[in-house]
């Protein structure tokens, strides 16, 4: 940077791992591309020593487009904040000064419209963390405690203009969102219980993949009016009746895919809870759902009988594929085979 002497520089890209010096003057460096009016600027500092302050100026750079920090960086916001230029932000694994830090920083972005936050600390200095972006159409939120503790953290999401929506958060806490009316997309892998605007939030999206490592009740009571592919990782078992309710509640709905993550032993040794047919066939089934898909597949009853089901009333189904479960020894596997093959022969099993 200090030979760099053009007027403009479009990019920056800055990535240092363990190995590079403590005293190289890497915040000089971002300084010279503000100065140089960056448009792209990814820093990535891996270094063993602290987390460094970016300078000042970044958060009020005017040509700054898009900004990518990651790893030992300490986020020290400045009030104002000012980065009308700015439409997409990246934060991995960053540390905040305070719990304003990012508050004030998304505060100053008038145009963001894609964030990507990734928090693996623990100490990162923020309980509750805010994204409020009027403007925001994608947001990609993943935490992860690593340490257990009894801290309380929350996540919360105040963003109309949502499109695109895809969270992790795996270890407890709480989540509260405002309604996103025009919500399109999501992943969702979440221990919390939903609130009522995410649900009713999901209730016009049209992809929706849904990653449950508690009951999956509380999600399959919306009305999915919309929704056209739909993706369910679930790990306990009896819940086919969800399933079945889900479903009924998903009419225009042409693919459909259930991921089994139940460990085999526990499969083994469960004793199913017969579930109920609808007393009607969801419409879904009789009109539109095309492509069937069931990983994980362990012979369980009430499997056998929920995959029956399916190929049996889904009128329009094309491709239909059982993934039998890995860990199933080559009898069970046979002898599953045999059951499936019992069924129409849309269906394809997959060893």
């Amino acid at each position: 940077m200090r030979l760099y002497d053009a007027p403009i520089l479009r990019r920056l890209r800055i990535e240092l791992g363990s190995q590079c010096p403590v005293d190289v003057d890497v915040v000089n460096w971002v300084a010279k591309a503000i100065d140089c009016c960056v448009r792209n600027l990814k820093f990535k500092l891996r270094w063993k020593s602290e987390p460094i302050r970016m300078p000042q100026s970044l958060y009020t750079c005017k040509t700054l487009a898009r900004l990518s920090l990651t790893d030992k960086i300490l986020v020290d916001v400045p009030f104002p904040v000012s980065l009308p230029s700015l439409t997409r932000l990246d934060l991995r694994r960053v540390v905040y000064k305070d719990e304003e830090s990012h508050v004030r920083l998304l505060s100053g972005c008038p145009v963001l419209t894609h964030l990507t936050v990734v928090r693996h600390h623990d100490d990162d200095n923020v309980r509750k963390f805010s994204v409020k972006v009027p403007s925001l159409l994608n947001l990609r939120y993943t935490f992860f405690q690593v340490k257990e503790d009894d801290t309380p953290r929350s996540l919360v999401i105040d963003t109309p203009a949502l499109k695109y929506l895809d969270i992790i958060h795996i270890k407890g806490g709480s989540c509260s969102m405002e309604y996103m009316p025009h919500l399109v997309y999501a992943y969702i892998c979440v221990r919390f219980y939903p609130d009522d605007n995410l649900l009713r939030s999901l209730s016009s999206i049209k992809y929706l993949q849904l990653h449950l490592p508690r009951t999956m009740v509380p999600w399959c009571g919306v009305n999915y009016s919309r929704l056209i592919e739909c993706r369910i990782r679930y790990y306990h078992p009896d819940e086919c009746e969800s399933l079945v309710l889900l479903l009924s509640n998903c009419p225009q709905l042409k693919v459909f895919t259930v991921e089994s993550m139940i460990e085999i032993d526990r499969s083994r040794n469960h004793v199913p809870v017969p579930w109920n047919q609808p007393s009607s066939v969801p419409k879904c089934l009789s009109s539109h759902l095309k492509i069937f898909r069931w990983t994980g597949y362990a012979g369980r009853e009430d499997e056998k009988e929920f995959i029956r089901y399916i190929v049996e009333h889904s009128k329009c189904l094309v491709r239909a594929k059982v993934y039998l479960n890995l860990s199933c020894n080559p009898e069970e596997k046979q002898k599953m085979v045999e059951e499936l093959k019992s069924m129409p022969k849309v269906l394809t099993i997959v060893l």
